[in-house]
């Protein structure tokens, strides 16, 4: 005979979906990604309610793209089955560039257009602008843009070194003579400051930068060769007919710091890459050849996991064109099993034109 509990459990009628407790409803509602959520939102009116108590558990990055000559950016997301680019509002003057972000933050230069127009960082969330200061020392061409979402505490820093913090009314600058910076990334108040041959690293948490580190890298950074006066092709731009080589450096969700090297052969749409990992303990470079369920986006210096994530390819490379060659704006991903390269689908790549493609890792939440 069964006991009263299992038996009044047995005799109670099926519950309804709709009728899940509402911190029930936004632990699951917490749990799923930003396509998922706006599904399950449209279940019914209950969960319609539950939804806006919570928010969406974004992990992996968006594309932006700024079309020339719009005010308005196209977003795509990659989870979306469905492959749809979605229009912003009218946030941006026009021909502005965006030349980094951090999670749903964009550093925005409108100085192209308009040089008494300040540089800006704008969230495409909640539309909030801070302006920096007017003058900048550089074209921001490779920047890093850190902010803290609840104290709005910023740094920005570009490729020469020069930076600029909440507070400052100008920037500053560096001075320790490191040249020919080929990449950098931030991350935990940390800068990786790539040179064509050695690894910098800088922390920020203080009041002034302290270099931390110096490491070798053996060389090999990037290597811009052209064919000479006679080889070249007439009407055919110099800067398609360059051998182009660049270093990356990656941190992954691990902690691990990787080193990317990238080849784009003349007149050709093929990319080889080589990815070699820091040794810790001697400074030396190992070359890996796989990420296992991680996959690099290059755009942002960071690796996401893939595993599990619809929209993302595990052992692969995301990149723009742009990252190889400044004149480019096309979107493709590099398979290090198949050693192939494949392009976004057509319906990003085949947009109206636009002046910049940038990864970024929207968050909708603030913790």
């Amino acid at each position: 005979m069964a006991s009263p509990p299992l038996l009044a459990l047995a005799q109670s009628p099926p519950r309804c979906w709709s009728e899940l407790p509402l911190d029930l409803m936004q632990l699951i509602f917490e749990r799923l990604s930003f396509t998922d959520f706006e599904r399950a939102k449209l279940v019914c009116s209950s969960w319609q309610t539950g939804s806006r108590q919570s928010k969406p558990n974004n992990k992996i990055p968006w594309m932006i793209l700024l079309p020339e000559e719009k005010s308005y950016c196209l977003l795509f997301n990659p989870e979306d089955r469905e492959e749809k680019l979605y229009k912003t509002g009218d946030y941006f003057s026009n021909n502005i560039y965006c030349m980094a972000t951090c999670r749903s933050w964009l550093l925005m230069d409108p100085s192209y257009e308009n040089k008494e127009h300040p540089v800006y960082i704008f969230n495409l969330l909640t539309r909030e602008r801070i302006n920096l200061p007017l003058t900048t020392p550089e074209r921001l061409y490779s920047a890093i843009l850190w902010i803290d979402d609840k104290t709005k505490d910023y740094l920005v820093i570009g490729k020469t070194l020069a930076y600029v913090k909440k507070g400052y009314n100008s920037w500053k600058q560096i001075s320790n003579g490191i040249q020919n910076q080929e990449d950098m990334v931030f991350k935990d108040h940390k800068l990786y400051f790539l040179t064509n041959d050695e690894l910098h690293i800088f922390d920020f948490s203080g009041e002034f930068p302290l270099q931390l580190s110096r490491a070798s890298l053996g060389g090999g950074g990037r290597v811009d060769k052209i064919f000479s006066f006679r080889m070249r092709f007439p009407g055919v731009p110099w800067y398609v007919q360059k051998v182009r080589k660049k270093k990356n450096v990656v941190l992954t969700v691990r902690g691990d710091v990787l080193i990317v090297k990238s080849k784009n052969p003349a007149m050709s749409e093929t990319w080889t890459f080589k990815i070699f990992k820091m040794d810790s303990s001697s400074k030396g470079l190992e070359e890996i050849y796989s990420l296992g369920d991680e996959a690099i986006i290059l755009d942002l210096g960071i690796t996401v996991l893939a595993k599990d994530q619809e929209g993302v390819i595990s052992n692969s490379i995301y990149f723009t064109d742009e990252e190889i060659h400044w004149y480019a704006t096309e979107i493709f991903v590099f398979n290090l099993d198949t050693k192939k390269v494949e392009q976004l689908p057509p319906l990003v790549s085949s947009c109206a034109s636009f002046s910049r493609a940038r990864w970024f890792l929207p968050s909708f939440r603030i913790d």
